[in-house]
């Protein structure tokens, strides 16, 4: 397969230099750098699964051509993010797209968790993804050119009970995603939030609170993939894939505050999906028709 020719973003194009995934080893991070090496572009995986990410640098390099390294390394260690932009200076590779994809749940009540947890959640899902982007972004805008991806979630815009710390986590991804894309208007470099919903990985089909999820709601995490790499070289700020994820992240916001968190509890112990995706749909088409 040919290389696509790597054109400068403030001409309508691509962003060049490597594209660098965390949590690459599988799931939506697996998928992601799919997708991008599909479009020709060189990809950084970074995972704690060595195995895994060097099994798929040779895979994306014979299908797609591109070049493919890899980095083993574990997002929960305090300065793993430094760690990863030192190697890469040193080994002089300038990263043009940013993809912080790895992340961690459990499920449970707050009061119950065990604090290691809680903390191991914290680093990996909002400290290293901070630390990246602050790291990684000054040089896309010497350059004049860059695209970042951070993946949050539809839990981004409710708060879930049972799921508090993530859906926090998640919230912070978002705004700091969002803030930092209108910081980053007209510099040729833009930052997207992937808000997905319920999706076919591990993840999900370890979690006993998504027994409860109805099939049609659950997206395949190549659907992801592709839906927000290219929102991602779009520039968009904000991908929210599939139509229920839809319904979920516009309705839900403008729900009386305390009701949302109230509704998702039911649903997630089967209390009925179909009923919370009627309201919330009435919540965002009542929002649609006041022209706020």
């Amino acid at each position: 397969m040919a290389r696509h020719p790597k054109m400068n973003v403030k001409g309508g194009g691509r962003a060049s230099g490597w594209v660098l995934v965390t949590g690459a080893s599988a799931g939506i991070g697996r998928e992601l750098a799919k997708a991008f090496a599909s479009r020709g572009y060189d990809l950084v995986l970074a995972a704690r699964n060595k195995a895994a990410i060097s099994a798929l640098a040779r895979d994306l390099a014979a299908v797609h051509a591109v070049r493919a390294k890899t980095m083993p390394v574990d997002l929960s260690l305090p300065g793993a993010g430094e760690a990863i932009a030192d190697a890469l200076a040193n080994a002089a590779v300038d990263v043009g797209v940013l993809v912080n994809n790895a992340g961690v749940v459990f499920e449970g009540e707050f009061a119950r968790a065990a604090l290691d947890d809680c903390l191991r959640l914290l680093q990996i899902n909002v400290v290293a993804l901070t630390s990246l982007t602050r790291l990684f972004l000054p040089p896309m805008l010497e350059r004049g050119a860059g695209r970042i991806l951070n993946v949050a979630s539809t839990a981004s815009f409710v708060p879930v009970p049972q799921l508090a710390v993530y859906a926090a986590a998640k919230a912070y991804v978002l705004s700091l995603t969002e803030s930092i894309a209108e910081e980053l208007r007209g510099t040729g470099v833009a930052a997207t939030a992937l808000c997905p919903g319920f999706t076919d990985t591990a993840m999900v089909r370890g979690s006993a609170l998504a027994k409860a999820i109805p099939a049609a709601m659950i997206m395949s995490p190549k659907e992801v993939a592709e839906l927000g790499c290219a929102a991602c070289i779009r520039g968009e700020a904000i991908c929210v894939p599939g139509l229920a994820n839809k319904v979920i992240a516009g309705g839900a916001p403008l729900m009386p505050r305390g009701l949302a968190p109230a509704l998702i509890s039911r649903a997630m112990n089967g209390g009925g999906w179909g009923r919370l995706a009627s309201l919330l749909r009435n919540f965002g088409a009542a929002h649609e028709g006041d022209g706020r």
